[in-house]
């Protein structure tokens, strides 16, 4: 599913708000209530965490000097201290906080992991040494202390949302759900609690989970119109398509311009095969008056995004996009929108016709210009493209990188493959190009294309690497790598890699796979490449070079007689023109 879904915080209360006055009143009440405590089982035999009164004032002089921020000297006192009395669980406590507060987190680890041992039952000793397990981002440690917590206070459920949040940050988030669940039977109605666990369950694509929870937080009452909208789109991924419609369709009843439950509602038209209902949701989006152009621009603009994935969207855009061009025919914009829908869809003459209409229309814009351009380019038509370009260079002189890679580009289309990258090795080493990455980017593929045609690998090769650490997505990239490393007989396991990748994320695609078999014959894996190219060639057949690697793999399986078929067939197709 298209991720439209907003985030939602994930809260914790940390207990850091008190100021240093809070503070202060915090330790002089604990001390109070040490002493008080002290004093009244003076007759009593002497536990772990009391003091002697010989100590008492030395104590209380560490005390305030650690609240006073001299730490250093606190560790002093507390060190001699603990040498009279090393099983004192409330000495070892107070060091481990100053040495923490020095930023010591081993010395301050090992003091409270004593306190902890000598008594398990103070849960200010628990808490702090989970804090600190957390630092040093020992989880486990922590979510053990946290567990002990939640023991020691059974109706309290702070120490549980910090044991939740441990779990999460030991990468066990099923576990986390499991103690929201146990947070909600103390207090069903939580919010916060509700908040945190749709937020997992949706990370983990627990999606009719994730839709328990929203409709938990929408029975809450006031009800906001994210939540629905999130609740509508979950109702879609899961396709409960009767349920989507229900829901979106109520929220756009209320509120006509919201933009997202009307994408939502497409999406659900489109998913479902429904394009009567796509046309008329359409009609009564453009109907509304909440909606404004750049609105339904911008939707039409995330419709194309998404075709670029999946090809189902791409005719409903197209559509969308003429529907917004008859009500506003003047704007040259549209037109160059549905040009690129028109590209996208490989109709590159449907798309200059748009492309030149957005020019009669907008003239001033240069990406228009260049659409129009690069339109030409595709469809063949070099010299309109050259026209076109000499109308630009003279209409945006100021341009002068962005004209240079769209001029090495239609140099390098036409044939004129050194000029071309003469152009284009000037270009990138300007200074505008080291601050415009996407045109830097096209104009290196641009140039490491000429450098392969050319036959100078070793430059395509820096070039191919210097762009995919830039763009390690880039399949075209990818591709070409691995073909020039399979032709050259290098690292021949990442060609494969590398051809793998493209393959998998385009299966039919017979250049890449043409590629991928030819890695493999460099490789001696004949009949993985016979498997691999044989589907090349039913998707290309009039592809001389797919047919050539065929031939090759043929004669080293020792099929001779296809082998001579598919050199005579690539000789043919080599010929015509």
């Amino acid at each position: 599913m298209w991720r439209r879904i907003a985030e939602l915080p994930l809260s914790r209360n940390n207990g850091q708000g008190f100021s240093s006055l809070r503070l202060l009143v915090a330790l002089f009440s604990q001390l109070l209530a040490a002493f008080a405590f002290s004093t009244l089982l003076h007759a009593a035999p002497p536990a772990s965490d009391s003091l002697s009164e010989a100590s008492k004032q030395e104590f209380v002089a560490a005390l305030l000097q650690s609240a006073k921020g001299d730490d250093r000297g606190a560790v002093e006192r507390y060190g001699r201290l603990l040498t009279a009395q090393p099983s004192n669980a409330a000495i070892h406590y107070a060091l481990s906080k100053s040495w923490s507060a020095l930023g010591r987190l081993d010395s301050a680890r090992i003091h409270s992991e004593k306190s902890v041992s000598l008594n398990a039952g103070n849960k200010y000793y628990l808490e702090f040494l989970a804090s600190l397990a957390h630092q040093q981002r020992d989880f486990i440690r922590a979510i053990d202390l946290y567990r002990q917590l939640a023991a020691i206070e059974p109706g309290n459920a702070e120490p549980l949302s910090s044991l939740a949040v441990e779990y999460l940050a030991a990468d066990q988030p099923e576990k986390a759900i499991a103690v929201f669940q146990e947070m909600l039977t103390l207090d069903p109605k939580n919010e916060t609690t509700l908040v945190q666990m749709l937020l997992i369950e949706m990370k983990l694509f627990h999606y009719q989970d994730a839709i328990d929870t929203l409709i938990k937080l929408i029975d809450q009452g006031d009800v906001k119109e994210q939540l629905r909208l999130t609740l509508g789109e979950l109702y879609l991924q899961t396709r409960q398509y009767d349920l989507a419609s229900k829901t979106l369709r109520g929220l756009l009843k209320e509120n006509q311009g919201l933009v997202p439950a009307w994408l939502a509602l497409f999406e659900l038209s489109i998913q479902s095969g429904n394009h009567p209902a796509f046309l008329e949701d359409l009609n009564r989006f453009f109907n509304t008056n909440q909606v404004t152009l750049p609105q339904t621009a911008e939707l039409a603009k995330l419709f194309l995004v998404r075709a670029s994935s999946e090809s189902s969207f791409l005719d409903p855009a197209i559509v969308m996009i003429g529907e917004i061009i008859r009500r506003h025919p003047g704007n040259g914009k549209l037109y160059s929108l549905r040009g690129i829908a028109q590209m996208q869809k490989q109709d590159t003459a449907a798309a200059l016709i748009d492309f030149r209409k957005a020019l009669l229309l907008d003239p001033g814009s240069i990406e228009i210009w260049e659409e129009f351009v690069t339109a030409s380019i595709i469809q063949k038509e070099f010299r309109t493209a050259t026209e076109a370009f000499y109308k630009i260079k003279k209409r945006f002189p100021a341009s002068s990188f962005r004209l240079q890679v769209l001029e090495g580009e239609l140099l390098f289309q036409t044939g004129k493959l050194k000029s071309a990258a003469v152009l284009l090795e000037k270009a990138m080493h300007s200074k505008q190009a080291q601050k415009e990455k996407k045109l830097y980017l096209r104009a290196s593929s641009t140039l490491a294309l000429c450098y392969d045609t050319l036959g100078f690998r070793d430059k395509s090769i820096h070039l191919y690497e210097i762009i995919l650490a830039l763009e390690p997505d880039n399949i075209l990239m990818m591709n070409n790598l691995a073909y020039v490393l399979a032709v050259q007989g290098k690292e021949l396991l990442r060609a494969k890699e590398l051809a793998l990748k493209v393959v998998a994320l385009e299966p039919a695609n017979a250049g890449y796979l043409d590629t991928l078999g030819w890695v493999l014959y460099r490789m001696a894996e004949y009949e993985e490449a016979r498997k691999v190219l044989e589907k090349a060639a039913e998707l290309e057949p009039r592809e001389a070079e797919i047919v050539d690697h065929l031939g090759k793999v043929y004669e080293k399986l020792g099929n001779l007689e296809k082998a001579a078929e598919m050199e005579e067939k690539a000789k043919k197709l080599r010929a015509k023109p």
